[in-house]
């Protein structure tokens, strides 16, 4: 082999090597994990924070990457990484660090972008505290982070196979950089030109839509009964609908932000449906709002609550299995789902985590402290596009390549951004199994079709039993075969989603 040929190929691994070493972790060793900041506009003032994941089972080089962000608007993608898909998760302590055996790294390199800038660890050279933005701007931010990560940061990737994925109110960013990215591509402006597809996970890609069939979810979840549903019937009839299902209830509804619609409880009708909304009550403590069948019996953001982890281990040996006994929730994991969010604030606000983070000398001077969402964004957040139609609109006439696949996937319990709304015109679906025991882990539908320059375009609808809005905390070891199956596709063919890994 030359050996320039070789000296080519060290620059190239020495690029990828610039790993970071996480404080807490003692049981992944061979974790490549990097961070660091991209461009989210022309002149730089505007950094994006980045975790960049390589693949553990296959060579960097020959995974797929998967360009990851979270919804809001205004959550950072580190939640991602510490609660749903990554391979580490935060101990209750905020200190130490456990695996994730259901982490998506396994045969995928992943990119995490704390998107839009002010959120997390993402910052702004000209202004402090960034508290606006809109679904243009996010978009344009998106699209120049990605192209300086292509170009410029990570340029040894431009040649892997990308899918752009996201949740929540993702299902607006993903679809609107995805535009964006396949126009550039066939303006051959682009660096990368193997987008193989998108994912979106509970997105909110249709608002009025997700927020009429939730009046639907709530009746057929039985949160109300016989008899109020046919007053409901009666009292919000639309004309013309030929059934209940085709109600507007859009129009006993209102809203100030184009995205958090509120009943018009001065009308009959509103105040039948305001309870089918939501639970009003000021601290959640009805229903998980995200996962309508999870309960937490304790609330541990409460100062001086029992370490549900510490507490187990000293059981363990006196009471045996009877100490794994969850009495705290609903879930697994110990109650992970209750106090995740806890244990992440504690741990990223840790000097030592910051500095192994690389994070900007100017964000720490600022004497800000990470957080998982902000709040400033979302309340000042006016919606643009109500409907992603039209970006898929754009994206699919205007990819070039030989195929191109779409994956909406939702957790069936949640009731932020259910899944009558993604899956609404879903004609015939097919149950889809986990494990080797094929257990049932939710539906499938297949949407097939062309462009105008030959590409195939494929849509699958999936539904995971038992998930609410963040799919692979719920259910990780299905969502996991689901993602891995869909990646490991080939172009045109229906991913086998009950394929065991």
């Amino acid at each position: 082999m030359p050996w320039f040929f070789l000296f080519i190929v060290f620059i190239l691994k020495l690029a990828r090597g610039d790993y970071v070493k996480l404080p807490g972790n003692s049981d992944i060793g061979n974790l490549r994990l990097q961070s660091g900041y991209l461009k989210a506009n022309e002149n730089g003032t505007q950094r994006m924070f980045y975790l960049l994941l390589e693949s553990r089972d296959l060579p960097s080089e020959d995974a797929p990457l998967i360009i990851w962000f979270n919804g809001g608007p205004g959550c950072s993608s580190l939640g991602a990484f510490f609660e749903e898909f990554g391979p580490l998760y935060v101990n209750f302590d905020g200190k130490s660090l456990f695996e994730n055996v259901n982490s998506w790294y396994h045969k995928a390199n992943i990119l995490f972008l704390e998107s839009p800038i002010g959120v997390g660890f993402s910052y702004d050279l000209e202004v402090k505290n960034v508290s606006k933005g809109d679904d243009d701007g996010i978009a344009a931010q998106n699209f120049n982070a990605v192209l300086d990560f292509f170009e410029n940061k990570h340029a040894s990737y431009i040649k892997n196979d990308f899918f752009i994925a996201a949740e929540s109110y993702g299902g607006v960013y993903g679809p609107m950089l995805s535009a964006l990215v396949a126009e550039s591509i066939a303006k051959k402006e682009f660096p990368n030109e193997n987008f193989k597809g998108l994912m979106i996970g509970n997105g909110y890609m249709n608002v009025k839509l997700s927020t009429n069939t939730m009046i639907l979810w709530s009746a057929y979840h039985a949160r109300t009964s016989p008899d109020e549903w046919d007053e409901i019937k009666m009292k919000c009839k639309t004309d013309g609908a030929r059934d209940v299902d085709s109600y507007d209830f859009m129009q006993f509804m209102t809203t100030t932000n184009k995205m958090d619609y509120m009943v018009d409880n001065k009308t009959e009708c509103g105040k039948l449906i305001e309870p089918l909304l939501g639970q009003f009550t000021e601290n959640w403590e009805g229903y998980d709002f995200f996962n309508y069948y999870h309960d937490c019996y304790t609330n541990f953001s409460l100062p001086n609550t029992t370490d549900p982890i510490k507490e187990t281990l000293k059981l363990a040996p006196r009471k045996g299995i009877s100490a794994l006994w969850n009495k705290y929730s609903t879930d697994d994991k110990t109650s992970y789902s209750c106090w995740d969010d806890v244990a992440i604030h504690k741990y990223l606000k840790l000097s030592e985590v910051e500095k192994a983070l690389k994070i900007d000398s100017e964000w720490l001077k600022r004497k800000k402290k990470w957080k998982v969402c902000n709040m400033a964004i979302y309340d000042q957040y006016v919606m643009t596009h109500q409907d992603m139609t039209p970006f898929f609109t754009k994206l699919f006439n205007n990819y070039t390549g030989p195929a191109f696949r779409v994956l909406i996937y939702n957790g069936d319990v949640d009731t932020a951004c259910n899944y009558m709304a993604d899956g609404y015109f879903t004609v015939k679906y097919t149950p889809w199994y986990y494990s080797d025991n094929k257990v049932l882990a939710g539906y499938y539908m297949r949407y097939e079709g062309a462009n105008r320059l030959g590409s195939k375009l494929s849509i699958d609808v999936v539904t995971v039993k038992g998930a609410g809005h963040f799919v692979p905390l719920d259910r990780p070891g299905p969502s996991y075969q689901m993602i891995n199956n869909f990646l490991s596709a080939q172009p045109g063919k229906l991913a086998n989603y009950t394929q065991p890994i």
